[in-house]
């Protein structure tokens, strides 16, 4: 089941066709899916430009022969085949890692059985305000999370008539074009006999009502008192992680996600808007004034973490594509049922050292679309991977979902790849360029640093009902330095 790679030439100066500039999609396939492909795959580390004209593509004229090649009963069999496949591993109980996680019940997330049961509560009030779905609403979440009347302290525009959170959820549906909010995380803060506290993490993604349809993701958390006798919200005071010092300024949060991107222009028409992870100003650290990296703050995020270890070394380039055993499902593209998605970016990899196996071992950190998140409603299950059959079993191929910590990070920009020999000399020089400037960096047990890759032309696409289906990766000219080497700090 190798990943197979399709490059699309895009447009370059005065309007022509350029071949030099590429879109190449990744996907996991089934066997049957992959026969009734002309194209024999690729390897995600070779060089884009070598797969220019596969299947006679052209930029704008693209959609037009991807509708010409496609055959929807293939499609559908290579959907079903897939689905069953994965069924018959998960009966025989043949594959380690097949299955659903119960996200709820991560304690990384959410730290205690109380913070569990308000999170779900609430997600299936969220889900009953923006999806109308009858389903959110179970015998757990019965009557919703809110009192009639709650005491709601936000820096969000509300209008009079909204009591809780919900009914203004319910009212800003008709203002975006898409939203879907997401409960992440939470614990107790205060377990009182008549009231109890409890810490909320929350992620909120937007469809902006513009000619691009930019895409505005929001992190943020709200403490809820929670009324022992009723067991109901009554009080919730929001903060946004990207709000300024006080956690207010919703403008500031909201205003650089909505301006359209050179490169989501560039490849106009390949994938919607991408859902960019939160870079947030430190609180404490800053940067040498001469500094030549950039220095920020990342948000806990719920990742997919598939790891696999590099027996081949780094002429494999193994590093480069989202291994075929992260995907949960396959996303259909075009045809008469041709499923909406939301691309998610940056991918992030760690290359560290297995001493146990005397090789590396590589790990992908990509962030979840809260989407896909929403969709689980109250029950909060999601899809595992199944194992991937052309992946030996000497290279202890995983995959789960992992939450990654709030972080201190220092990047600098880099325009290659992750396995390239120059990464080394990258580290070398942040490293050097961070300590002198006063920060300490983040060393694993071992004592080494936490360096990491950012794959910032990668964009991780995911589906409301499967998960994370399909990777795209678009070329950009190494003089445009689009991705980052970068190294976690002390914060």
């Amino acid at each position: 089941q190798r990943s197979p790679v399709v490059s699309v030439p895009t447009v370059g100066a005065g309007g022509r066709a350029s071949s030099s500039s590429s879109i190449v999609v990744s996907r996991r396939m089934s066997s049957s899916e992959e026969g009734n492909n002309g194209d024999d795959g690729g390897e995600g580390g070779e060089d884009p430009e070598q797969f220019d004209e596969v299947y006679g593509a052209k930029f704008f004229g693209g959609a037009a022969v991807k509708e010409e090649l496609f055959d929807p009963k293939a499609e559908d069999r290579a959907a079903e085949l897939l689905r069953r496949e994965r069924e018959e591993k998960v009966r025989n109980e043949d594959d380690d890692f097949a299955g659903s996680y119960d996200r709820f019940d991560d304690r990384l997330c959410f730290e205690d059985v109380f913070a569990t049961s308000i999170g779900r509560r609430v997600q299936g009030s969220i889900g009953a305000a923006l999806y109308d779905d009858d389903d959110e609403v179970d015998d757990e979440t019965e009557g919703g999370a809110y009192a009639s009347n709650v005491d709601w302290t936000t820096p969000f525009s509300r209008e009079k008539g909204s009591k809780t959170p919900a009914e203004e959820l319910t009212r800003a549906k008709t203002f975006y074009n898409r939203i879907d909010a997401a409960v992440v995380g939470g614990k107790t803060l205060d377990d009182g006999a008549s009231k109890k506290k409890v810490a909320l993490r929350w992620e909120i993604s937007l469809v902006w009502p513009n000619l691009w349809e930019a895409r505005v993701l929001l992190t943020g958390t709200s403490v809820v008192t929670v009324d022992a006798a009723s067991n109901l919200i009554v009080s919730q005071t929001d903060r946004l992680d990207a709000g300024g010092k006080d956690g207010t300024d919703v403008v500031g949060a909201i205003q650089p996600q909505l301006g359209p991107r050179f490169w989501d222009l560039y490849h106009i028409g390949m994938t919607p808007s991408a859902e960019l992870s939160p870079r947030l100003e430190p609180r404490r650290a800053e940067r040498g004034t001469f500094a030549k990296y950039e220095l920020f703050e990342t948000p806990p995020r719920l990742t997919v973490n598939p790891t696999v270890l590099d027996r081949g070394g780094r002429d494999d380039r193994i590093a480069q594509a989202i291994p075929n055993h992260a995907f949960s499902c396959i996303i259909k593209t075009t045809g008469p049922r041709k499923q909406r998605y939301v691309p998610a970016s940056p991918v992030e990899i760690r290359i560290d050292r297995d001493e146990d196996e005397d090789c590396a071992r590589v790990s992908w950190s990509i962030p979840v679309a809260p989407e896909f998140l929403a969709a689980a409603g109250p029950r909060g299950l999601l899809p595992l991977p199944g194992s991937d059959d052309e992946t030996d079993d000497d290279r202890d191929a995983s995959c789960g979902y992992k939450l990654r910590p709030s972080r201190l990070v220092a990047t600098v920009k880099f325009g290659g790849y992750p396995q390239d020999d120059e990464v080394a000399t990258k580290r070398r020089e942040l490293y050097e360029e961070v300590t002198k400037d006063g920060h300490k960096v983040k060393t694993d047990d071992r004592g080494r640093p936490l360096f990491f890759f950012v794959q910032n032309d990668c964009k991780a696409c995911f589906v409301s009902d499967g998960g994370l289906g399909m990777a795209v990766y678009e070329f950009r000219p190494r003089w445009d330095e689009a991705n980052e080497v970068g190294v976690e700090l002390e914060m």
